[in-house]
């Protein structure tokens, strides 16, 4: 099978350049399974520090990291991901817990991972282009996808299933199988993950910015990440509605500056702008499907004013309210 690379890299040194060898072993993982679909996956340590930069190509990306960590930038966006070891994966078991990432590349930009000597990273990137995308999609009125594809640099985090990280793990770790074999074993692996990450947008509940551009240095213990979670979960409940910042914060178990440091880190915003992110969105939902009024809508997403509403749903979507009504 011929492999080429729809990621042009380059590298930089950060003490010293590596050797070509480290570049050819990274593109040797680039499998390109049809035109516009590609993933790369590996398990390593990187052997030193060095910096690889160059032009990613306009499409979807998913990134899941099943163990160690991850330190990359799409255009001005840097991305941390860490696969917090430690936390209980299993009844009786520590083990780290695999994270995935959505990222849209709406127009090509830049690219850049940064690793450091000594640090493992067992990690699985898919690549989409539009033409394949375009394809795939041909004749689906999916907003939220559409949406999210046309966004440049918009980040969407998911927990991906166990099934989901089982599939990875055989990317990661391929069997000796050769030629159209190894590819069709791949491509089907592949498809159901790109299939669980796109069913993450179209869930309120993952409308959320994702974690991890914000705040690099910050690392949580497990039980404060499990902490965030279950209040990240709370919030897309009406329940939450009403409360204010340090009610939440005791509803998390801990206190209000403690929560937003920590709700940041996570998911690289803060806890109300995800609260106003997530009531725009169901009002937006509300207004397409159920056809609900503007000003019912309005109250929906906890605004007292029609006129206030419009100007947030006009800044957020693009569009004003009464335009998306019925939409769909």
């Amino acid at each position: 099978m011929s492999v080429s690379s729809p990621l042009n890299v380059s590298m930089s040194a950060v003490e010293q350049a590596p050797p070509a060898l480290q570049l050819q072993n990274h593109l040797r993982h680039m499998h390109v399974l049809r035109p516009g679909l590609h993933v790369h996956a590996d398990d390593m340590v990187d052997t030193q520090d060095f910096t690889a930069v160059g032009e990613i190509e306009q499409g979807l990306r998913i990134v899941m990291l099943l163990e160690g960590s991850v330190d990359v930038s799409y255009g001005h966006r840097r991305v941390v991901l860490n696969s917090a070891a430690g936390e209980r994966s299993r009844p009786g078991r520590c083990g780290p817990v695999p994270r995935g990432l959505l990222v849209s590349i709406a127009e090509s930009d830049r690219f850049e991972r940064r690793a450091r000597q000594g640090c493992r990273a067992r990690r699985l990137s898919i690549g989409m282009g539009e033409p394949w995308l375009t394809q795939v999609m041909a004749g689906a009125a999916l907003p939220p996808v559409d949406d999210f594809v046309h966004a440049h640099l918009a980040m969407q985090a998911w927990q991906p299933s166990a099934r989901a990280v089982a599939m990875a793990e055989q990317l990661v770790h391929t069997p000796a199988l050769s030629g159209p074999f190894l590819n069709l074993y791949m491509e089907s692996r592949v498809l159901e993950l790109v299939s669980e990450a796109l069913a993450c947008l179209g869930s309120p509940a993952a409308s959320a910015p994702a974690p991890a551009p914000a705040s690099a240095g910050t690392r949580l213990l497990p039980h404060e990440y499990r902490r965030i979670r279950a209040l990240h979960a709370f919030l897309q409940t009406d329940q939450a509605f009403d409360l204010s910042l340090d009610e939440l914060a005791h509803q998390a178990g801990t206190n209000a500056n403690t929560l937003q440091k920590h709700f940041r880190a996570v998911y690289g915003t803060t806890v109300f702008d995800h609260l106003r992110e997530c009531r725009l969105q169901r009002a937006r939902q509300a207004l397409e499907r159920d056809g609900l009024s503007v000003s019912q809508a309005a109250l929906l997403a906890g605004y007292s004013s029609a006129a206030n509403f419009a100007t947030a749903f006009r800044k957020r979507f693009g569009l004003a309210p009464k335009l998306a009504r019925g939409r769909f």
